[in-house]
């Protein structure tokens, strides 16, 4: 996923927040501020598992087009595609998948960032 993807994918989910919190804001008019603090908190959060996911993707495919080790230059070696979950700071799991590969030569597995 290249840098123009990712920006409209995080435009298009930032929109969805906005106009959500607009929406939630008429529902609630007399939310406390603890509770307008929440919504807003929980909104962000989606945002932010969102770019977290594309940007760590993106690194890995990176990683993945050179089709070499990182860290001695040797091919790599396909070990199929696999799935890893992880928290945010924010209480929030995201799940990457991607192909997983193995250096022959020192070992060194590349996965998503994490």
């Amino acid at each position: 996923m290249n840098g123009e993807e990712m920006q409209k994918r995080w435009k298009e989910t930032s929109e969805e927040i906005l106009s959500g919190m607009a929406e939630w804001r008429e529902q609630y008019s007399k939310a406390t501020f603890r509770e307008m603090e929440e919504e807003v908190d929980k909104r962000l959060s989606e945002l932010r598992v969102r770019m977290l996911t594309d940007v760590a993707i993106s690194r890995a495919e990176e990683e993945w087009a050179a089709g070499v080790c990182p860290t001695c230059g040797v091919k790599l070696e396909k070990k199929g595609k696999k799935k890893r979950k992880l928290q945010t700071r924010g209480g929030r799991e995201v799940e990457l998948e991607r192909e997983y590969g193995v250096c022959p030569v020192c070992g060194q597995g590349i996965f998503p960032p994490g």
